[in-house]
């Protein structure tokens, strides 16, 4: 019995989870049209250089390529690791950042396997940590380093 409950509350993770991704999509996909603002399809899509079809998917929810994400940032000027974010995908610099660390890799792979600390304790560390980094810029800075 405590077996089919845990195989019932998975599914119902699995579920919520899918349901925020595809919210997720949604409202970068709206975000994406609110940047196009009154610009047509095929201007966009002939100034970057991509299909009208393959924009207009974009725009529904559809997953964009990290290539995509790129050019729609440089062509209306917004912050690329946003973009990224929005469409819940690690930005390019941070993925090579982290692959290029393995001090970073270490320590960020041992806090999401950690069982003793809660996803909010992990959250508050990752807090942490960008604080530290923060306060070591601004020291930095005060030493006029």
């Amino acid at each position: 019995m405590k077996d089919e409950e845990y195989d019932k509350t998975d599914e119902v993770t699995d579920r919520d989870e899918e349901r925020e991704k595809l919210l997720r999509r949604f409202e970068a996909g709206c975000y994406m049209q609110d940047l196009r603002g009154s610009r047509s399809l095929s201007t966009v899509a002939r100034d970057i250089g991509m299909s009208p079809n393959y924009i207009s998917n974009v725009e529904k929810g559809r997953l964009p390529s990290d290539h995509y994400i790129r050019l729609i940032a440089s062509y209306y000027g917004v912050d690329e690791d946003d973009l990224f974010i929005r469409w819940g995908k690690m930005p390019i610099l941070t993925r090579e950042t982290v692959q290029g660390n393995e001090s970073l890799q270490k320590t960020l792979a041992q806090i999401g396997r950690d069982k003793v600390l809660s996803d909010e304790e992990k959250e508050k560390l990752y807090d942490d940590i960008f604080a530290t980094y923060q306060r070591y810029l601004k020291k930095k800075e005060l030493l006029g380093e």
